[in-house]
Order: C-alpha cells, then structure tokens, then sequence
C-alpha cells in the first residue's frame, strides 16, 4: 500500500468528499451544475452544510456558481476544481 496516498473515498476529509460529489454529477459547466440541496440528498447531509461548503470552495477558487430562473444557487467545478479532485487520489 501507498503511504500517505489515499485509497478509499471514506479515507476523505468531508469537504473533498463534497467536491468529488460534484465531480461525480458531471457538474463541470454551467449548463451542467447541480444545487446544493441535490448534492446534500445523495449525500445524505444537511443542505445548509453542504452549500456552505460549496461556498468556501467558490471563494478558494474551486467552484463557480449562479442562481438559476428559479433562483435556486447551482454550483459546478472550474478547472481548479476538477484538477483538484483529480489529484485526490495521486
């Protein structure tokens, strides 16, 4: 086994796991992104923490978002973002 290398997405801090969410949903475009309420049911969490999160990683650079015509907030990784998520496991 590799040290210090992650091998299980459980071996993740809550946040990346978050943001691999995303990636996972494909959200990497606007026309693709999600709402956070969507990420936090298929994680099971509270959606207030899981935007939260969203949003710290808006501000970090990770992540973009916009309000929809229905003013609902969607969220979807830019480039940092999937670049980052990608290096989770390197």
């Amino acid at each position: 086994m590799l040290t210090g290398a992650l091998s299980m997405r459980d071996e993740l801090p809550f946040p990346d796991k978050v943001l691999q969410t995303l990636h996972n949903l494909c959200a990497t475009a606007a026309d693709l992104a999600r709402r956070g309420d969507e990420v936090a049911r298929l994680m099971q969490k509270d959606p207030a923490e899981i935007e939260g999160i969203l949003d710290r990683y808006k501000s970090e650079g990770f992540a973009e978002s916009f309000f929809d015509n229905e003013g609902k907030k969607r969220y979807y990784l830019n480039a940092r973002g999937i670049i980052k998520v990608c290096s989770l496991f390197t």
